[in-house]
Formats: C-alpha cells, sequence, structure tokens
C-alpha cells in the first residue's frame, strides 16, 4: 500500500512521480476511475474495502447510473443538490458514522491488483504553520481519513442529541493527466473536502443546506496555449502586412496621396481591425474546433478539456476579435456611407415648345422621374446581401438544439446526437459550444452562398444585373467614386438614344434589341461591358469638388442654423437654394458626360483589363495624371460600396457577435434573437445613412427617396 508521506512528498514537489504514473493509464470508453475505500468504524474496526460506486461518497441521491457516471474517466461530474439538516437527525443512515481511507486500485493484469492511497485536503481546517485554503502547497498538511457525516463527536450523552452535525459540504475529486509523452498517465488524484455544521437551531428551523459532489480533470495546456500564441503572431503579422502594404498602400494611391501623414497613419490602424480580427476568430475557432475532433474521438485519453480558469486565454481571444470586427463594421460603415454619387442622365430634349406669339419657344424640358426612379432602385440595393440572415440563424437553431448537435459539447467524452434521459450529461463546455457552433454556422452560410451564387443568381434573379439593365432603359448612368480618384461606372446610356417614350415606342425599342437590330449596351462599340473600375484624372476631381462642395457647404450652414429641413419656398429639404442645386446639377451632368463621350480636351480615360495581380490584391499600379484608366470587371465590381460586395464582412462579424453572446448566454435561442436585432440595427443604420448620403452627392431630393 502506498505510504501517505510518499504522497505529501509527491504534491510539495520533493519526491519524483515517476514509479507511480508508470502504472495508471486510464482507457475511454471502457475505463473508469477504479476507486475504493477502506471503511473504518468510529472504534477503529475495520469494516472491509467497499467499491464507491452506488453513491456512496455522494450524499446526494439519484439513480445509479447518474450517480456512477462520476467515475468514467474523462468525465467531468457535477452534482449539486439540498439536504433537509431533519435528516442528519432522523435518517438512520446517518446515524452509523463510518471513517474511509480511499484508494485507487491499479487495473493491471496480475491477480494482487496494487491499491495507491489518494491523499485528501481538508480545505478548511486549521493546524499551526499550515494552511489548507492557500494555493502554495508547500504550506498543505494532507491526511488519509476522512468521513461524510458526524453525528457524534458533539454528543453530550452517550444516548443524548447530538448539538451540532458536521458533514462534508463540499467534496470534490481532482485529477491531472501527465503531459508530454505519455499519453493517458494521470498523477495521484487529489480530495478535496470542506466540512460545514448544521445546528439545533437549523433542525428547530427546517432549515435546508447545499452538498456538492464533483470529478474534476486537468491537464496542463502550456503546449497548446504556446501554439496558439505562435498562430496569433504569426496571423496577426501577415494581418499587418496586409493592411500596410496592400489595403492602405492601395487607398493611398486612389486617394491621390504624395506623403506619409497622419491621414495615412490613422487609415493603417482602421485597415487592421478586420484583418487582425479575423486572425484572432480564426486562431480561436481552430482551436476550439480541434479540442472538439480530438476530445470526442480519442481511444487513449491524451487531451482533456481546458479548466474554466484556462478557457480564460480562449474567452480573451474572442472577446479581443469581437472587439476588432465592431470596430471594422463602424469603418465600413463609415466608408459605404460616405462615397460619391452621381446619376448621368444621357436623354435629351426632342425639341422646342410651341410660341403662342411666333416665337422660337423654349427647349422641352426633360423628365427627372426616370432619374429619381434609378435613384430608388440604388437606395433598394444598398443593403441587399447574398445570405439571408434569418434562415442562416434558423438552420443553426435547428442544427444545434433540434438535431442536437449541442449534446456534441458536453464534458463527458461521449459523443452523442440523442442522450438517453437515464443517463448523466455533463455541463456544456464554452469551448466546445464555440468549436461546434462555429463550424455549424459556417458550413450553413458557404451552403447559402453557393446556392445564391451558381443557382439562385442565375436561374432566378440577379438584383445586379437587373438594375444594370434598368439603367440602360432608363438612359442613365451611374458614376461612383468610392475614394477621391477611385470609383466604379455601370454605362447606362441607351443604344436607342432616348427613354422617355410611350408604352408602344418602348415595346418597339425593345423587340429591335431583341432582333440585334441596334448596337449594344457596352461602352465601347461592339461590346456588352457596361460596368467599370475606374482609375480618375486630378483634374476631373477637382472640377467635380467644384461643383458640389459650395452645396454641401451651404446644407451645412443650414443644418448650423437648425433651419427647417421640410422643404418649401425656394430651398431643398436639405436647405439648399433650389435654383443654386438645379445649376449644379445640370454642370456636373454636362460635364461627366462629356468625360464619358471624349468630348474634354484637357482629360480622357482609356479602357482596358487589369492586370491579374492587380485584381488580386485590389490595387492599380498605373498612375493616373491627365489620363484615367477604366478597368473592365465582371459586371459586379460595382458592388464592392453595397452590402451585396462585402458579405464576408458582414458575415464574420455577426458570426463572432452569435459567439460572444453565447459565452455570456450558453444559450443558442438568445444568440439568434441579439444577432439579428443587431444585424437589423446595422442594415437600418447603413439603409437611413445611406438615403442621405444619396440624397445628397446625387443631387436628387430626400423626399423623393421612399
Amino acid at each position: 500500500m502506498f505510504h501517505l508521506r510518499y504522497i505529501s512528498r509527491i504534491f510539495t514537489g520533493k519526491e519524483s512521480k515517476e514509479w507511480v504514473l508508470r502504472r495508471i493509464r486510464p482507457q475511454i470508453p471502457s475505463s473508469k476511475l477504479d476507486l475504493v475505500v477502506a471503511a473504518y468504524s468510529l472504534n477503529g474496526e475495520f469494516l472491509g474495502i467497499q467499491e464507491v460506486t452506488g453513491g456512496l461518497l455522494q450524499l446526494c441521491k439519484d439513480s445509479n447510473t447518474r450517480l456512477d457516471a462520476a467515475y468514467v474517466f474523462g468525465t467531468t461530474y457535477s452534482q449539486r443538490c439540498q439536504l433537509n439538516v431533519q435528516d442528519f437527525w432522523n435518517n438512520t443512515a446517518y446515524q452509523q458514522m463510518a471513517f474511509y481511507d480511499l484508494f485507487y486500485r491499479n487495473p493491471d493484469d496480475s491477480a494482487l491488483r496494487t491499491l495507491y492511497a489518494i491523499p485528501v485536503l481538508i480545505t478548511n481546517v486549521q493546524y499551526s504553520n499550515t494552511d489548507n485554503s492557500a494555493g502554495d502547497r508547500t504550506r498543505w498538511q494532507l491526511v488519509r481519513r476522512f468521513f461524510l457525516v458526524d453525528p457524534i463527536g458533539t454528543k453530550l450523552a452517550a444516548d443524548g442529541e447530538p448539538q451540532v452535525v458536521r458533514y462534508a459540504s463540499s467534496f470534490s475529486i481532482g485529477v491531472q493527466l501527465r503531459s508530454g509523452n505519455r499519453e493517458g498517465e494521470i498523477y495521484p488524484p487529489l480530495v478535496r473536502i470542506t466540512y460545514s455544521e448544521a445546528t439545533l437551531d437549523d433542525y428547530t428551523a427546517n432549515a435546508k443546506v447545499t452538498v456538492s459532489f464533483s470529478v474534476n480533470y486537468e491537464m496542463s495546456t502550456a503546449t497548446y496555449e504556446q501554439d496558439v500564441q505562435i498562430a496569433i503572431g504569426v496571423l496577426s503579422a501577415l494581418a499587418i502586412l496586409w493592411a500596410l502594404f496592400i489595403s492602405t498602400s492601395s487607398w493611398r494611391r486612389r486617394i491621390g496621396a504624395q506623403m506619409v501623414d497622419c491621414t495615412s497613419l490613422l487609415k493603417f490602424i482602421l485597415y487592421t481591425f478586420g484583418p487582425l480580427g479575423n486572425a484572432f476568430f480564426l486562431v480561436a475557432m481552430g482551436a476550439a474546433l480541434s479540442w472538439l475532433l480530438f476530445f470526442k474521438r480519442q481511444d487513449q485519453v491524451y487531451l482533456l478539456l481546458p479548466t474554466p480558469a484556462q478557457e480564460e486565454t480562449f474567452i480573451i481571444y474572442l472577446s479581443v476579435a469581437c472587439a476588432l470586427k465592431c470596430l471594422e463594421m463602424l469603418h465600413f460603415l463609415f466608408t459605404q456611407m460616405t462615397v460619391d454619387i452621381f446619376f448621368i442622365d444621357w436623354e435629351r430634349p426632342r425639341g422646342k415648345t410651341a410660341d403662342v406669339e411666333g416665337g422660337n419657344g423654349k427647349s422641352q424640358s426633360v423628365s427627372m422621374w426616370r432619374t429619381y426612379f434609378v435613384a430608388n432602385e440604388w437606395n433598394e440595393i444598398q443593403t441587399t446581401r447574398k445570405s439571408n440572415t434569418v434562415f442562416q440563424l434558423f438552420t443553426v437553431l435547428l442544427f444545434m438544439n433540434v438535431i442536437g448537435f449541442e449534446n456534441l459539447t458536453t464534458t463527458d467524452p461521449r459523443a452523442y446526437l440523442v442522450i438517453d434521459s437515464e443517463q448523466y450529461v455533463g455541463g456544456y463546455s464554452k469551448l466546445l459550444r464555440f468549436g461546434m457552433m462555429s463550424t455549424v454556422y459556417l458550413v450553413v452560410a458557404i451552403t447559402q452562398w453557393l446556392f445564391f451564387t451558381f443557382f439562385y443568381e442565375r436561374f432566378v434573379e440577379d438584383k445586379l444585373g437587373q438594375f444594370v439593365d434598368l439603367c440602360s432603359m432608363a438612359n442613365v448612368s451611374v458614376f461612383i467614386m468610392a475614394n477621391t480618384h477611385f470609383g466604379y461606372y455601370i454605362h447606362g446610356r441607351s443604344v436607342h438614344g432616348q427613354a422617355d417614350t410611350g408604352m408602344q415606342e418602348m415595346y418597339e425599342m425593345m423587340v429591335r434589341e431583341e432582333d440585334n437590330r441596334c448596337g449594344q449596351r457596352g461602352l465601347l462599340p461592339n461590346t456588352d461591358n457596361q460596368t467599370f473600375e475606374m482609375s480618375l484624372p486630378h483634374k476631373l476631381r477637382d472640377q467635380y469638388d467644384s461643383i458640389i462642395k459650395p452645396l454641401q457647404q451651404q446644407a451645412a450652414a443650414a443644418r448650423g442654423q437648425n433651419r427647417p429641413r421640410a422643404g418649401g419656398g425656394n430651398t431643398t429639404s436639405a436647405g439648399v437654394d433650389i435654383n443654386q442645386q438645379v445649376d449644379a446639377y445640370k454642370k456636373l451632368n454636362k460635364y461627366l458626360a462629356a468625360f464619358i463621350d471624349h468630348s474634354r480636351p484637357d482629360i480622357d480615360y482609356i479602357v482596358k483589363d487589369k492586370m491579374f495581380l492587380e485584381r488580386l490584391l485590389d490595387m492599380e499600379f498605373l498612375e493616373t495624371t491627365d489620363k484615367g484608366h477604366f478597368y473592365n470587371d465582371d459586371g459586379h465590381s460595382f458592388d464592392a460600396v453595397l452590402f451585396y460586395g462585402n458579405e464576408l464582412v458582414l458575415l464574420t462579424f455577426e458570426l463572432v457577435v452569435f459567439s460572444v453572446v453565447d459565452l455570456i448566454g450558453q444559450s443558442y435561442v438568445l444568440d439568434a434573437v441579439i444577432t439579428y436585432l443587431i444585424s437589423r440595427f446595422i442594415s437600418n443604420l447603413r439603409d437611413s445613412g445611406g438615403r442621405k448620403n444619396l440624397a445628397k452627392k446625387t443631387l436628387v431630393d430626400e423626399r423623393f427617396l421612399i
């Protein structure tokens, strides 16, 4: 039998554990934590060796299946209940006091199996020069013998009633797995017991007391934490390099910056949030998923779940990812709600109105309703996405709660979708919940994206393609400047030269186009390409600002003076003089139309294809001076200023929010509700800000945007 004195040395680090460890090799799933007790009566009589199964050490009673689950190796077990104090005096089960010595029975093949004594730490006992409640093991005083209930020690007479009953209010067995190359080996377990007292006053008041029993497993996660830190370091470095040399460099080229200033530094920091958040999230998800797979599928124990204290590192990484993604979302919304956009109306007056006095008359005005219609359609597609948030969250809930994937995230080593009600089910692990939920979330999202991209968009509805078609039918082009000298162009000039027609003429034009009896819609002759990325000359931006800035300053002054914004009289809803706004609209429309038509002698552009590396890095290598560049694209390049082209940003943000809420609430339904509300708030904010920006930049009165 293993002597207690040697165990004391083990726990104080004074002796080697080697010869004890070689004999303790539990296997999953069939192995048990094979514990027995040597029982003694109050007068020291040996009562024999007893099995701990059947609830011998557990004051809380339950079915034998649930009670014995405590000794299934690898199962983090927790049991808590309330007992009636009067049972300590009245129940005969507690009247026969017994002392126990706990032993681990080595599962070897010999006929005479070895018993290893397990030390006991009574946390609230006081000895001189010792402190069992401290974390310093050198100050512990370990013992061998313990009891569960003591109804004898405080009796004033042999046949009298006890004044106080002492009981084990907390009984915990701690098992630590040995790290390194010795898979399946454990250190000697340690029992921690906290005793409490119930008095006669408690008996009279019919009070209830809480008792708990737990079995906890622990292993050193230093190696795993080091691997995670290395992964974080490498990915963070790559994220910072990407933000510096790709995102920030591309932005500086697109605004025409010549020197590195404070604005460039700020933009670099803003561009760092997204990649860094993705790096932290990917590492946290990878760690959680690997723990889920290997913990649930291991045959010989070499991996245990992190303790709540060890999980703090994972929680910190995920919290940092959430904070970074929130900052990225704010930057993303700001950039989307401040793009410059203008609708170029190609329609020309058909003639002049007759003068009643026989004069030449005035030129017929061009209807503005086509531009209003295009503006409203653009306003509607600003928050269109490639995935459905409601379907996404509902499907995740279906898999996790209904099908039972949540049952795979318990702290016990079993992996069953359906759990027998008679079996003990461990609590949920935050790490495993995150690993399973994030995997399901991403699988559903990828499935949605594949369905939308390869089926729905091709055979059901392509909203961006429909918008481009609408521009062609309305004879309106869309000129978008996402940055100072970079943007997107949708060529909507009608091949028929006009769009202000009646129903009959409209049908005839459509038939001519179907029969190829007219030109093609593309910007270049005999081409169909209508969408482009633009790298614009500096002179064009200067002229644009000279036309738009006075109106913006006038609107800002109106807001500063708190003028009514309902419109009326000679002002728009933004407080701008109507005549000035109309003149500015005509001037800017004429200027941009002339630029597209190559009619400006001072500025021009050429149409070309982007190089593969330019497309891959989303960057333009050529500098623009007096001549701009229009780059052919795949038809959807302008979705970069819409939700439609930023699905990854939105998806990862919602996933991180879902995950962080789950860390707090541990309820997938609550996670889904809060994630949906935040998603709707962001969508409504983008819609409201986008509408105001659209009215401000296109010179279309906001009252016409529905």
